[in-house]
């Protein structure tokens, strides 16, 4: 299992790798319209309800250690910080292989 641990609100928070089940269980709860599939997120309408609620609300799902009061006194570095962690920890498996597919396509391309 993957981890991280990064500095947030002046605390030491380690972002933990999660089960796939768990993820569609989490893309559920904070996308309630895509029902747990990633391709029905309607990032327009995210954005258009972006604010810092949605930040207080929506962060503590991603880490469980994370509280909204920590969202409140973190700085927005910390934010980007723990997300990326949050990803790096989670789908970094997925973008290496993703990276390695499309270098097979593109050999495959380059020999026609």
């Amino acid at each position: 299992m993957r981890n991280k641990t990064i500095d947030f609100a002046g605390k030491k928070i380690r972002v933990e790798e999660r089960r796939l089940i768990e993820l569609e269980e989490l893309v559920a709860e904070l996308f309630p319209e895509s029902k747990g599939n990633i391709q029905k997120i309607n990032l327009n309408k995210l954005l258009e309800h972006a604010n810092f609620d949605l930040l207080y609300k929506k962060i503590p799902k991603l880490v469980p250690d994370v509280t909204e009061d920590d969202v409140k006194q973190a700085y927005f570095s910390e934010i980007e910080a723990l997300v990326e962690a949050f990803i790096d920890v989670n789908f970094s498996g997925i973008k290496r292989l993703l990276k390695g597919i499309m270098n097979l396509i593109q050999a495959g391309l380059q020999q026609r």
